[in-house]
């Protein structure tokens, strides 16, 4: 080659009227075919010759004919035909059942706990999709972490990121029953400094524990016998009678019916946290995300 192939505009359109040329074998209607005159497509095929550092078209007066340097790069163009046709068939909007693969990034004790199940059924609703689930608390970057699907508990940063509420977690205090039959009365918030108590150190007020009871607002600043950045230790630790714990619903509803766990101070309220699905702008254009998110919005807190 004479010059450096590379595949511009111009390049490519020099390679479709060639494929046309070489099929046809006729200059008049290749020039038809690729909507310009015979001599704007002679000129074509002879900065493409430049190029391939060759002739491609023998012609006489009465046949045109491949060299064979032109059936070289025939084959060529066929074989990008077969790439072309085979990346547009890859990038055509699918219709039907969803396929692909998805990352979500889940925090760690609440994904388990809620978004699992619910996740086991999307999939065996459909196979085609692909899942890598990541539980981790921490921030996530979706852009340098490659996510699709964030699910976070707790209050938004200002953000770029779409966000869709789809839920609350109502926060209470519990103790064991053994724990509190042993343990001094507890009718205040302000009584809590005279127990022993169990902290989630990933909450964002730490060791501030806020209630309210209608319009009366009282915080207590705890000092744990135990913190955890594990819910799950904490939770344990009150199933054994340690002291008492500040747990999220789903940890501790179903072990509070069975009265393996007594709710304290149920007169007073916790914080609450909301529950939001985030992904980035444009990113649910994606069939298989899509049906994601409707699912998710559609089953999260759904009784």
């Amino acid at each position: 080659m004479n010059k450096s192939f590379e595949l511009t505009p111009t390049r490519l359109r020099e390679l479709r009227g060639f494929a046309s040329a070489a099929r046809l074998l006729n200059f008049s209607l290749a020039a038809r075919e690729n909507g310009c005159t015979p001599s704007v497509l002679s000129r074509r095929m002879a900065s493409l010759e430049d190029v391939v550092g060759g002739k491609l078209f023998l012609r006489t007066t009465r046949r045109m004919t491949l060299t064979t340097r032109g059936e070289q790069l025939l084959l060529h163009c066929q074989r990008l035909d077969t790439v072309v046709a085979a990346l547009a068939a890859e990038l055509r909007p699918q219709e039907g059942e969803p396929a692909g693969r998805l990352c979500l990034h889940l925090p760690a004790a609440y994904g388990r706990a809620c978004v699992a199940p619910l996740l086991a059924s999307f999939m065996r609703s459909h196979p085609q999709i692909r899942v890598e689930a990541i539980y981790d608390d921490a921030y996530v970057d979706l852009v340098a972490a490659k996510v699709d699907l964030v699910v976070r508990v707790g209050q938004l940063a200002d953000t770029q990121l779409v966000a869709r509420r789809v839920g609350t977690m109502r926060r209470y205090l519990c103790a064991s029953p053994e724990y509190l039959a042993a343990a001094p009365a507890l009718t205040d918030p302000a009584d809590l400094k005279a127990h022993r108590c169990l902290a989630f150190n990933g909450l964002r007020t730490g060791t501030l524990w806020q209630f309210s009871q209608q319009r009366r607002r009282r915080s207590v600043r705890i000092d744990p016998v135990l913190s955890s950045n594990d819910s799950h230790a904490v939770r344990d630790a009150a199933l054994a009678g340690v002291g008492i714990a500040l747990q999220g619903d789903y940890m501790a509803d179903a072990l509070i019916a069975q009265g393996r766990l007594v709710e304290v101070l149920p007169q007073w309220q916790l914080s609450t946290s909301p529950i939001h699905l985030l992904w980035l702008p444009g990113a649910d254009r994606s069939p298989a995300l899509r049906r994601l998110i409707d699912f998710l919005i559609e089953s999260v807190n759904r009784p």
